[in-house]
């Protein structure tokens, strides 16, 4: 299998290229405004474009989608919910083939309501989910609560050496575990809702107190 993970620039973003070696079909997982480097990397490895999936609709992720589509026959998935048109609207636990590979769809509402992560072979993209030892933001407490149901029921619920790949390099390593969130990130090991609210709301004193950037 291929599966690289791509600096695309903007705000520490990560952009993921996966492809099945025998089929040469291809997908790309949040172009993330970056879509030169993706085209590039499938004309030199010969691959052939099939899925654009991205994490969720913000444009930080969503930014090169037009490019990717000229040109190509390349079909837009995302979570049904997200506001723009798909070629495949998507909903949890549903699987796109890609060749002889599978990508399994997660969603994982919280970040925002379309927020989606996607498993293959043991490779979790979680986009702004999960980051490693943090998590993404969210807009109410009505998020964050839907978000700490996606974490604890959707995510950590999976076998511990899955590899985590988020959608920004803004924790301490581009990438991580399941094992390593669930004994190192600070919000994954509040006890309940109650203390993950509380730390959500703290944050900006938490990371000063425990020296984290």
């Amino acid at each position: 299998m291929v599966f690289e993970q791509i600096r695309t620039g903007g705000d520490r973003n990560f952009g993921y290229l996966i492809a099945d070696p025998e089929t040469k079909e291809a997908a790309v997982v949040d172009p993330s405004g970056a879509p030169d480097l993706f085209l590039l990397r499938i004309q030199r490895l010969g691959l052939k474009l099939r899925w654009i999936l991205c994490s969720h609709s913000h444009w930080d992720h969503t930014g090169g989608i037009n490019e990717l589509k000229q040109g190509t026959d390349a079909l837009l998935a995302m979570h049904g919910s997200a506001p723009m048109p798909l070629d495949r609207p998507l909903e949890d636990s549903d699987t796109l083939n890609l060749g002889k590979l599978a990508l399994q769809i997660i969603h994982t509402p919280g970040h925002c309501d379309d927020a989606i992560c996607i498993l293959i072979n043991g490779n979790l993209m979680t986009g702004d989910t999960l980051y490693v030892g943090k998590i993404g933001g969210t807009a109410s407490d009505s998020d964050a609560r839907k978000q700490y149901d996606s974490l604890h029921r959707k995510l950590m619920t999976l076998p511990e050496e899955t590899k985590v790949y988020p959608g920004h390099d803004v924790g301490v390593r581009p990438s991580s575990t399941i094992g390593e969130e669930k004994r190192n990130n600070p919000f994954i090991l509040q006890p309940d809702i109650q203390h993950f609210l509380h730390l959500k709301a703290n944050w900006a004193d938490y990371k000063k107190q425990h020296g984290i950037s």
